[in-house]
């Protein structure tokens, strides 16, 4: 029987996968942009949904947070720097040899201030190394003194979107503390009509050239999106589609760290035959784009080909501490 709890594991998993995917949208479309100019209907399309995709993506992230910080502190820090920490940096260094950038400067800037498309993972390890210690504060506390902290700070900067997203990085674990309660309250028709109204007013003002992004005075926008988003995907009918959704959520690390190379090898290539403006060139970005990444996602899956799960996870680092927990059990046993 599917408990309550599978079935918010599942939805949740489920708008993962969209998130990751529309951000495979959303890098598919600024190549083309650049390499042949803009591309009507795309870029409205990215724009309008480009306040969204990272908050909701922090808010996902956010809602595993109870879990976690429930652990061991040294089972907590492992399992992050096993599974995101690790990730992280390989890709990182990946990403910065392809590009034929990997120097000592750029090394260093991985650390402390990403360099790569992979910002977001560093905001992720930012975040859970905060949140241990903040873990007995209300996480709805944390959120709201994150989003007026980012008033104070510069316009446009990375301090400001760190601070801006990091407010829904916790307003994620708080849901996930109450769920049932605020699902119960955010599922009024008037409440979800003045949430629809929100995200299509910030959305549409982000299309029309104001400075929306990562803005705190907009923020009920993403709040009145994540409103809509948390009615809507528990009510996806199980089928074919939300498996494949689950699938891509469950797996979204693969598709985030590894969409961006196989899109920029195919755009170069069709460029270099004369063919990168051709109408079907952007299904083609996407279709490596996703495919690639869904093919790696699969293997690893499997858990069989330990040179292709060391590109996701450092799995000696959690066996290593499984081990000694076991050990320290059997102590304490006798």
């Amino acid at each position: 029987m599917t408990t309550s709890t599978d079935t918010r594991i599942r939805w949740l998993d489920s708008c993962r996968g969209v998130a990751i995917l529309l951000v495979v949208v959303l890098h598919a479309g600024e190549a083309l942009r650049i390499s042949v100019g803009p591309t009507p209907g795309v870029d409205q399309f990215n724009l309008f949904l480009e306040p969204f995709r990272m908050p909701v993506l922090m808010f996902l992230s956010g809602t595993l947070l109870p879990q976690s910080v429930a652990k061991t502190g040294r089972k907590y820090f492992v399992g992050k720097i096993s599974k995101v920490a690790w990730p992280y940096v390989l890709w990182s260094l990946i990403i910065l040899a392809a590009s034929g950038e990997l120097s000592p400067a750029a090394v260093i800037q991985v650390f402390h201030n990403s360099p790569t498309y992979l910002w977001y993972l560093w905001y992720i390890l930012v975040f859970y190394a905060l949140a241990y210690p903040l873990r007995r504060v209300p996480p709805l506390l944390i959120a709201g003194t994150a989003v007026g902290v980012s008033f104070l700070l510069t316009d446009g900067s990375r301090p400001e979107a760190m601070a801006f997203l990091s407010a829904f990085f916790f307003l994620g674990a708080w849901y996930a503390q109450h769920p049932q309660g605020i699902t119960g309250s955010t599922g009024k028709p008037w409440v979800l009509a003045v949430a629809g109204v929100s995200a299509v007013t910030v959305g549409g003002t982000n299309v029309a050239g104001w400075q929306v992004l990562y803005q705190g005075e907009f923020a009920w926008g993403v709040v009145g999106a994540l409103v809509v988003v948390c009615w809507f995907f528990p009510r996806l009918p199980a089928g074919p589609v939300t498996t494949a959704l689950e699938f891509v959520g469950r797996y979204s690390i693969v598709f985030y760290v590894a969409h961006l190379g196989p899109i920029m090898i195919t755009l170069a290539l069709a460029d270099a035959v004369g063919s990168a403006g051709a109408w079907y060139v952007l299904p083609l970005l996407l279709l490596v784009g996703i495919g690639v990444p869904l093919g790696l996602a699969w293997i690893y899956s499997t858990r069989e080909h330990a040179s292709v799960t060391l590109l996701f996870e450092l799995p000696a680092l959690t066996r290593r501490d499984e081990k000694r927990i076991s050990e320290g059990q059997r102590t304490r046993s006798l």
